[in-house]
């Protein structure tokens, strides 16, 4: 594992990834220093970086499954669903085919029926 730092800017770089310094500022001094990142630091970024995007996909999931269970309802045998109320769920249920994220370029949830 490959771990170096940039003297004169202080980025570190840890397996080809660059990890820019953190600024530091004394309280009694007011001078404001650049720190580069230690090699545990740059682990522990790589760790949160691989794990966003489980986390985000998770994230989407879990708000779909709350809008879909909200509708529930309308699915039990006692109660005809409508065209509009079967295309909605669905395109809830296929939404984590088109996005992996809430944050994703072009989101946005489907309009849930009147």
């Amino acid at each position: 594992m490959a771990y170096s730092v940039n003297t004169d800017t202080k980025v570190a770089t840890y397996n080809g990834d660059t990890y820019p310094p953190t600024q530091k500022t004394n309280a009694k001094t007011d001078e404001t220093t650049l720190v580069a990142k230690t090699e545990d630091e740059c682990k522990e970024m790589k760790e949160l970086r691989d794990a966003a995007p489980a986390y985000h996909l998770q994230r989407l999931r879990e708000k779909r499954n709350s809008m879909l269970s909200k509708s529930d309802w309308r699915a039990n045998s006692d109660v005809t669903m409508s065209d509009e109320w079967k295309t909605y769920r669905q395109a809830l249920r296929d939404i984590t085919k088109t996005y992996k994220s809430i944050q994703d370029d072009g989101f946005e949830w489907p309009t849930e029926p009147s």
